[in-house]
Formats: structure tokens, sequence, C-alpha cells
């Protein structure tokens, strides 16, 4: 593994964004893309000269929490959520770089990924697996997969996971047994989720 050199920091903490990916197939591949995700702070201050410090580098909610600096961040639960990172960016930017640059790369990150995965998975007939993806963002604003997690935690940690599990939890609902099980599949809502790669059936 590589150390990225040059994270982008906001408010002298480092972040990186929790992206949720719903593969409803893998013969043929299905990649559904959650379209909000939300964005993890470490809970003190980054700091690249003491690589020790895991409440400088990790921004996972279960280690974070533990620092005694946790609850005196101005970011309140040290999570963003998507429209609030999207918004900094273009008040501090001057254009919309998360939907136009950020967003759009994640996507072809993640096609990129599993495409290349797929004949490596285990293809289960009417299975279908959540995975939480994270990414880091450097200075260029370019995203970097640093890891993909299957079964990511789907707990109440926070006020941003708090409304976006329970949010999520439905809309996965919606395609795993509504729209698999429809016959006019363009009638059914989907929630968040949208489908960014159907594949051929594998020989």
């Amino acid at each position: 593994q590589k150390y990225t050199e040059n994270p982008l920091v906001i408010r002298n903490k480092k972040f990186d964004i929790r992206q949720w990916v719903l593969i409803s197939s893998l013969n043929p591949m299905v990649v559904w893309f959650y379209e909000e995700c939300y964005v993890r702070f470490s809970a003190e201050n980054y700091d690249k000269e003491n690589l020790k410090n895991r409440f400088s580098h990790l921004t996972n909610n279960c280690v974070a929490k533990h620092s005694e600096e946790f609850n005196a961040s101005e970011i309140e639960g040290n999570m963003w959520t998507q429209q609030e990172f999207a918004s900094y960016l273009k008040e501090s930017q001057g254009s919309d770089i998360f939907y136009k640059k950020v967003q759009p790369r994640l996507k072809q990150i993640v096609n990129s990924v599993f495409l290349c995965a797929q004949e490596n998975m285990e293809h289960r007939k009417n299975s279908f697996e959540l995975f939480g993806l994270d990414f880091m963002i450097d200075e260029q604003y370019q995203p970097w997969l640093i890891e993909i997690n299957s079964s990511p935690d789907m707990s109440y940690s926070t006020k941003v996971t708090h409304r976006l599990v329970s949010m999520a939890s439905s809309d996965l609902i919606k395609v795993v047994i509504d729209y698999k099980n429809a016959k006019n599949k363009s009638e059914i809502d989907t929630g968040k989720f949208k489908c960014i790669y159907r594949g051929k059936p594998l020989i």
C-alpha cells in the first residue's frame, strides 16, 4: 500500500468518503450506485509528520469516537452529508466540483473495480451484496479508492448515518424485491439506488 501524500484537508481534518454500492446480480453483473454518500472526518487535526496518531489519520467512527477530542470538533459527529460536502466545495472553489468531477469519477472507479473482480466473485443465484467503498480525495479533487468493505457498518452512529442508513435500507428492499419481481421495471421506484452498469450473462 502507498500512503496518499496530498490528501484534501478540510478545517485541518483528514476525511474520506463512504460510498454504498449494491451488486444485485453477478451473472449478469448489475451494479447499483447509491446517489448519496457521506463524509467521515478524523477526530484530531491532520499531521503528516506524526503517523503514529491514529486519531489524526483514521476516519472510521469506531476509532474516532475514542479520541478525547471527538466531541470537541466543530463538525458534529465528525461527519458531513453529501450536500454539506458538495456545498463546501462549491463555496470554497466557486464551481460545483462534487457533482461535476468527484461523483462521476466515483462511478467510473466503481464500475472498473467490480468488472475487474467479477470472475473472482462467488456467484449465487437470487443473492445480492451491499458494499461500502471508501475513497480519499486529493488536493486536485481526484478520488482514490482506499478500501472495499463487504457487509459495511449500517449502525445509527451519528445523525448523518441515522438518516442515511434508514433511507438506504428501505431503498435496498425496493431494488432486491420490488424491482427484481416487477414485470414493468421502469415503473419501480428504486430510491437513491441507480443502476450504473448492466452487463451481459457470462458463458
